[in-house]
């Protein structure tokens, strides 16, 4: 069986934990706090005011006076997503993080008998109750339990916050009853109106819908959809258990910066900045690129450039000198966005070209010498002098879809 654990509002939560003057209050967490930042988190009070994701810092103070905007601090919501995934460490290790702030995990030995469910919803209980003693009394979780991660996906959205849903086969079809098509993971208003123009308007129709049919329309797409509502695992567990993040197609930062940069050098500073994320990421995974990207913009417009390569990419002056070869001197002034992406990503080789050698050992063994500086003493303990002075323009930032490391407790469960 698979559960499925959600934290409720967690950044607005995890700073309600942190600053007791705040709980009980509705909490903006902000990229920004100036006007051109926007909600990335809301509190469950301010939820309840009209206060959701993506909304305006403006707009959320018309719909809520009395708000109180934060600006995120990466470094609390990293912390408090180790500690549990430590705590579902404790439990079985198949453990699949999908965000921030949920997580996949199987536990083999039940099944879906009641006796087996039954121990699930006590073991989902004890672990809300640990997560409250052990991370912060004021942070809530829902869980969902099923027989596939979809379903235990579905579970735990129906109930929020700090809800607790069993779906077996035997109750889906009384959920969906309850449940909008867009109300199930994965469908968005583009693929709900694909599944109208074939007369399937509710969850249940999509169940009981002939799989031969939908596939005939929808190819693979439609087989996934019409499995995952009759529980059936179309997927297995993604091959990134205990790893810092999935083994994506690509890899990127970007910066939709708090005010404007005017002066070029300070742009360089946050290109570098981009880069050295960047690069980071694919040692830490292995990883070379083949290609990169880099999009920029200005109140004038913006403009993107990229490029394939014959040799891989992975050190962070190597970055650095290809994004400002394709940034040229094509940079208009004020810059407002930087975005930074390698695709073509392969397996490390540690194979050296023939014919040049762009990074030679020295600079492999500097770079090396920072990356476990830095991952014994935390990000930018060691940075290059480049890069100094970088964090007045480019904050550190986190996204709900980003992951970090999963760690056994020491704590018995």
């Amino acid at each position: 069986m698979w559960m499925h654990v959600d934290m409720n509002s967690y950044f607005a939560s995890v700073e309600q934990q942190a600053n007791p003057f705040l709980r009980s209050r509705p909490v903006g967490v902000c990229a920004y706090l100036n006007d051109y930042g926007c909600i990335i988190a809301s509190s469950i009070e301010a939820k309840l005011r009209g206060v959701k994701t993506g909304c305006r810092v403006p707009e959320a103070r018309r719909r809520c006076p009395e708000l109180v905007l934060v600006e995120n601090d990466p470094k609390k919501y990293r912390s408090s997503t180790k500690k549990i995934f430590s705590i579902l460490a404790d439990y079985t290790d198949q453990i699949e993080p999908y965000s921030i702030d949920e997580a996949f995990f199987r536990i083999n030995s039940f099944g879906d008998d009641k006796e087996s469910l039954s121990t699930l919803r006590d073991l989902a209980e004890e672990i809300k109750k640990r997560v409250r003693e052990e991370v912060g009394e004021w942070l809530r979780c829902s869980i969902g339990i099923a027989p596939t991660r979809w379903l235990a996906k579905i579970g735990s959205d129906f109930q929020k916050p700090d809800g607790l849903t069993v779906l077996t086969l035997e109750n889906i079809s009384s959920i969906y009853d309850r449940m909008k098509l867009t109300d199930a993971w994965g469908i968005g208003d583009r693929l709900e109106d694909r599944l109208n123009r074939l007369w399937i308007y509710t969850l249940n129709e999509l169940r009981t819908y002939p799989v031969a049919n939908i596939m005939e329309v929808m190819g693979l797409q439609g087989y996934q959809l019409w499995a995952n509502v009759n529980g059936i695992e179309s997927t297995s567990l993604s091959p990134h258990l205990f790893t810092s993040s999935p083994l994506a197609k690509s890899i990127g930062h970007s910066y939709c910066l708090p005010r404007s940069v005017q002066d070029p050098e300070n742009a360089r500073k946050i290109l570098m900045k981009l880069c050295e994320k960047t690069a980071r990421r694919l040692r830490n995974d292995g990883r070379e690129a083949w290609a990169m990207s880099c999009v920029w913009s200005s109140r004038s417009g913006g403009n993107s450039r990229n490029k394939r390569y014959g040799v891989p990419l992975w050190d962070t002056q190597e970055l650095f000198r290809e994004a400002l070869q394709l940034v040229g001197g094509s940079f208009a002034f004020p810059v407002e966005f930087l975005a930074i992406t390698v695709m073509d990503l392969r397996v490390s080789s540690g194979q050296l070209s023939l014919w040049e050698e762009k990074v030679h050992q020295r600079d492999k063994d500097l770079t090396s010498a920072i990356d476990y500086i830095n991952n014994q003493y935390g990000e930018y303990a060691l940075m290059r002098g480049s890069m100094w002075g970088m964090q007045e323009f480019a904050h550190d930032r986190i996204g709900f879809r980003k992951t970090v490391r999963v760690e056994r407790s020491t704590k018995e469960p």
